[in-house]
């Protein structure tokens, strides 16, 4: 409670005392009986203590009021950095922040502008306009007027009308009417990244300074949130960048070198195939052979490329489509056992882990096994699943090895959900793959 009503608290009910004493005896006692004085002194004063209480509580509860909207708004806040700290889309970050800012500060409309690196106004994003309205009042705004002056002076500006100050220029035709209005920088490291704009309080002819400090708050997480999605757009196009890298050089390590081989052969036997159309004939077949190879091994490339489906269903259906998808691809003999009760024993959850560590195993036997055969099991001991995936392949030095071969998604995979990965793998000697997940009780 302010200190100016706890001291009104005790000097007014003083005062009422003392006016009603001093009426009673030197007003209304000489001009009136003593009951009747008496009487009327008690009729002013209960009049007075209702006044009085009526005041006193009236302002309390406007007090309990502002603490509840208070307490609301940084409510409102938290939720909203929250939220923002971790969404990456940066078109729904935006969005998010000016919708919740003209929710804090009770405003009819808010808009939000971002600039480029030379300070244009590279996106504008609106809230409370229809998309009809937006569209009828024009291209984006040129920084001009308050628009301007804010990005200039970056600073808070909370005006009671926008027309009353020397900055304005009026708005474009077809434009909603405004007059109160409020701006907010959104700073980072002292950059300005873009400002809030609200108008039209609602409720009150002026936005306040706690609308003012609310909106300053969330353009300080706004500004942290813009930040982080631009870094996560930044990384996934590095992420791509060194995707197609990587791809390209597997290509030029893997086919590009064994077509150029290819290409070879055959250019000498056009040059033996008039003078000796005998070994040019050989050399045509050997090159034949040589080319279904690589086929084979750009068709296991795409396979460890492409996206699988199938996880939404069950396992007696999508692990052996996934087989044949890579006997297909692949040309590897691919021996699937399914149990019903191994597949009904597991959740959404565990389902999803077990087909695609199948799917991921099974790519990496068609891209580095060498492998004729392989087959994949799905069983249930006691209160386990167990995946087991076999080839006869080269096999790998499981130790050396533990960063690549999809190996690390296929474990993140089984400790997401509880269960364990074991890998039996050497040089010459194929590998074994088994996935071990606890059965949950709610689903056995």
């Amino acid at each position: 409670m302010p200190a100016r009503l706890r001291l009104a608290g005790f000097v007014l009910p003083s005062l009422l005392i003392a006016s009603l004493v001093g009426l009673d005896y030197f007003v209304l006692a000489p001009l009136l009986p003593s009951g009747l004085s008496h009487l009327v002194m008690l009729v002013v004063g209960i009049a007075g203590v209702l006044a009085f209480s009526t005041v006193l509580f009236g302002r309390l509860n406007a007090l309990q009021q502002r603490d509840r909207e208070q307490t609301a708004r940084l409510a409102a806040l938290n939720a909203a950095g929250m939220w923002m700290t971790s969404e990456l889309d940066s078109a729904a970050v935006l969005q998010r922040v000016v919708d919740q800012a003209r929710d804090i500060a009770s405003a009819k409309y808010a808009a939000l502008g971002v600039f480029d690196p030379t300070g244009t106004v590279e996106q504008f994003i609106t809230s409370g306009i229809t998309p009809q309205e937006r569209a009828l009042v024009g291209p984006l705004p040129h920084g001009l007027g308050l628009l301007g002056l804010l990005q200039r002076e970056p600073h808070a500006l909370r005006l009671r009308d926008i027309k009353e100050h020397p900055a304005s220029v009026g708005f474009p035709p077809n434009h909603p009417p405004m007059r109160s209005f409020l701006g907010t920088p959104i700073l980072w490291r002292g950059k300005a990244l873009g400002n809030l704009y609200l108008t039209e309080k609602q409720g009150l002819a002026e936005f306040t300074s706690e609308d003012e400090q609310a909106v300053a708050t969330l353009a300080a997480q706004a500004a942290i949130a813009i930040e982080n999605a631009r870094l996560y757009g930044q990384a996934e196009r590095v992420s791509i960048l060194e995707e197609r890298h990587r791809i390209g050089m597997d290509l030029h390590d893997g086919a590009i070198q064994s077509l150029y081989g290819l290409g070879l052969l055959l250019e000498d036997a056009a040059a033996r195939i008039d003078r000796e159309p005998a070994p040019a004939r050989e050399v045509v077949l050997r090159a034949v052979d040589r080319l279904n190879v690589a086929i084979a091994d750009l068709r296991s490339y795409v396979l460890g490329l492409r996206p699988v489906r199938g996880s939404d269903r069950p396992l007696t259906e999508s692990l052996p489509t996934l087989a044949e998808q890579t006997r297909s691809n692949a040309l590897l003999d691919v021996d699937v056992a399914v149990s019903e009760l191994a597949s009904a024993a597991l959740d959404g959850v565990g389902r999803e882990a077990a087909f695609y560590i199948a799917a991921d195993a099974l790519a990496n036997i068609a891209r580095h096994a060498r492998a004729q055969r392989a087959s994949v099991r799905l069983s249930l001991d006691d209160s386990k699943v167990i995946l087991e995936i076999v080839d006869n392949g080269v096999g790998f030095d499981y130790v050396r090895a533990t960063e690549g071969h999809g190996l690390r998604n296929m474990r993140e995979r089984a400790f997401a959900v509880g269960g364990q990965l074991h890998v039996d793998s050497a040089p010459g000697e194929g590998s074994r793959l088994r996935f071990e997940v606890p059965v949950r009780s709610e689903v056995r």
